[in-house]
């Protein structure tokens, strides 16, 4: 579908020491009560954590064969949509280890988890650099794609920004630290900003957008996955069920998987006119 993208080996190289990697983490997380349990005893590690502990390890194993997949796929093709969806799973492995490290979730494997997250933003910033010149000008997204996936995008920005900064109020009112202020740190200084800088390009239709699109619905539908399942579990670990949340996180992760599958299915590369 498209030519030989710079850097290429080096991604695919990452992305496989990463899916190693996280594929042992979460499956130890399954199999080494202590993992976890020893980081609880201490008091740092709340219980509250652990269903949305458990669904990330979940979705870090599926995600760990998805890349072996995409991988082989585009060793195979060359084509540009597999290259796209592993910067978009090297973009899930960033967020979910980043919570670990930011939070200092010192387990057994936290150097482990420094390793993944360092590993997967050098992994993104080389994809990403890897389109460049004529390899992002001949892209081609259908417009109705660009606008529906652009306002889920400014949609997420709209509910998750108002709502973690209200969140964030008592925390800032009391000089106390939030249990989950890794997520804000990073929804906020990373992820809405990108997802806004997207949404901006998008705008303008520079062509570069295209692949920042993908990546944000990939990350989307893999981050707000889990954090559905977390919120479903809840009662095993004897919380309640907050079905308000659920509802929400299902409603997103239901509509950024329709777009992914119109994305993937309406990208193109074109060997002649730019029109769309």
């Amino acid at each position: 579908m498209a030519p030989k993208i710079k850097h290429a080996k080096g991604v695919l190289i990452i992305s496989l020491l990463i899916l190693v990697m996280s594929a042992y983490c979460a499956v130890q997380g399954f199999m080494d009560d202590s993992l976890y349990g020893n980081v609880i005893e201490t008091g740092v590690f709340k219980m509250a954590y652990m269903a949305g502990t458990v669904a990330q390890d979940m979705i870090t194993i599926t995600a760990s064969a998805a890349m072996v997949i995409l991988i082989t796929l585009y060793c195979k093709s060359k084509d540009i949509r597999f290259f796209i969806s592993i910067i978009g799973l090297l973009s899930f492995y960033f967020y979910a280890y980043g919570v670990y490290v930011i939070s200092a979730l010192y387990t057994s494997l936290y150097i482990v988890y420094v390793i993944i997250f360092t590993l997967s933003m050098i992994g993104m910033i080389l994809g990403i650099s890897g389109f460049t010149g004529e390899k992002v000008e001949r892209l081609l997204l259908l417009k109705w794609i660009r606008i529906t996936s652009g306002a889920l995008l400014l949609l997420i920005v709209c509910v998750f920004v108002p709502m973690w900064i209200v969140s964030m109020v008592p925390y800032t009112q009391n000089h106390t630290i939030p249990d989950f202020y890794a997520v804000f740190i990073l929804d906020l200084c990373i992820v809405m900003p990108f997802f806004i800088a997207v949404i901006y390009m998008l705008i303008r239709d520079f062509k570069v957008s295209y692949i920042y699109l993908g990546i944000a619905l990939l990350k989307t539908f893999t981050l707000i996955l889990s954090v559905l399942i977390g919120e479903i579990t809840f009662p095993a670990h004897g919380f309640e069920i907050d079905m308000a949340m659920i509802v929400v996180y299902g409603t997103i992760t239901v509509i950024s998987l329709l777009l992914l599958v119109f994305y993937f299915a309406g990208l193109k590369y074109s060997s002649g006119s730019n029109k769309t």
